[in-house]
């Protein structure tokens, strides 16, 4: 490691480049993975907080445009669940319980006007459950109440006791509760009979709609599942297979993950470059040392240990960074700042930067000691 040390010393303006680009893209990285699990929570977070096993999906009640019945399918938009599907799942052996959930998007008023996600549940231990006690009031959920986020509270006013309306029907908040968002959106909880006015849906006789999705808690295998849900006439899911369904989450997703798979190889590209480069440069001061006596393989440790140190203070660098800017920027964007998001894109970058330098040195060994002497 002596010489590899001494060349960071000595080419302290080469290396302290290759250093502030592996930072930046750390630093790109680590916020736009924070980004990336932001967004997915904003998106998500009401589905993961009701944390079932599965939840199940049903057909529109009133079959498409030419009459036929339609075949279930994991969409948050289009499905609808009856209480014939809820009494089959119910009385399935092995399922301990089976919610539904209704699942609306909407505009609800107060001082001003802003978009909210109505979801309906049977009653509000199942709210206390999802989101823990009320910050005010309480999660229990009459027929005219409505059980807003915190969010909802600030920013339109809806305090405790406060009428508020929502697509039109006139509800009193009765609870005020921590911030659960879906597809980007603040949750107002309400029952069931709140939620198919909201959802204008068919709310009596044998095809009334009681929840968008069911969500079921059991003991079933993989067949269990299956079984139950053809029975059902129902398609289920695990819940994080189930954010396929939610509008627009997965082209999203999907188009933020390739960003940071793109970094990922720039890191790895411009490490490879500039080592290569760096090793070009130094072939005769290599070959002095192979004349000498150094063996390949000590060079290489060498010229792996000189990358391992400058990737290593480029990603610290740019990890500080990150989780610096980071802690600000989620007082205003939906950014999630934890150890996953910092730590891992930090290592990945090493890693990757690691896996390029031995690519790029290979060439160390190889060196000729006659060009020591003048020799081609």
């Amino acid at each position: 490691m002596f010489v590899g040390i001494r060349d960071v010393f000595y080419a302290k303006g080469r290396f302290a480049l290759i250093g502030s680009v592996v930072g930046l893209i750390t630093l790109l990285l680590v916020m736009l993975t924070g980004l990336t699990g932001g967004l997915a929570s904003q998106n998500t977070s009401a589905l993961t907080a009701l944390g079932p096993d599965r939840f199940a999906f049903g057909a529109p009640v009133a079959g498409n445009s030419s009459g036929a019945a339609e075949d279930p399918k994991v969409d948050y938009s289009a499905s609808q669940i009856t209480e014939k599907q809820v009494h089959d799942w119910s009385s399935t052996d092995g399922v301990s319980q089976a919610t539904p959930v209704g699942f609306t998007q909407t505009q609800l008023a107060a001082d001003g006007s802003a978009g909210a996600a109505v979801l309906g549940v049977p009653n509000g231990d199942i709210v206390k459950n999802a989101v823990g006690a009320a910050v005010d009031g309480t999660t229990d959920v009459g027929d005219h109440d409505v059980v807003v986020s915190q969010s909802i509270a600030d920013d339109q006013g809806a305090s405790v006791g406060k009428k508020v309306s929502i697509s039109g029907q006139d509800f009193t908040v009765s609870g005020v509760v921590p911030d659960e968002y879906y597809s980007h959106s603040p949750v107002a909880w309400m029952n069931t009979a709140g939620w198919q006015q909201v959802a204008h849906v068919q709310s009596s006789g044998d095809d009334a709609v009681v929840g968008t999705a069911l969500a079921v808690n059991g003991n079933l295998d993989q067949d269990g599942w299956k079984n139950a849900a053809d029975e059902s006439k129902t398609v289920v899911s695990k819940v994080k297979d189930s954010f396929s369904g939610l509008p627009a989450y997965s082209s999203e997703h999907s188009s933020l993950l390739t960003m940071q798979a793109f970094l990922y190889g720039i890191s790895a590209l411009v490490t490879v470059s500039f080592l290569t480069v760096w090793t070009i440069q130094r072939t005769r001061d290599i070959a002095i040392l192979r004349a000498l006596g150094a063996g390949g393989k000590y060079l290489i440790r060498d010229a792996v240990g000189q990358a391992a140190i400058v990737l290593a203070v480029g990603a610290l660098v740019g990890l500080g960074l990150g989780a610096g800017l980071g802690w600000l920027a989620q007082n205003g964007v939906p950014f999630q700042l934890n150890a996953a998001n910092t730590l891992l894109p930090a290592a990945g970058i090493w890693v990757l930067g690691m896996l390029g330098s031995l690519l790029a040195v290979r060439k160390v060994a190889k060196i000729d000691p006659l060009i020591a002497l003048g020799g081609n």
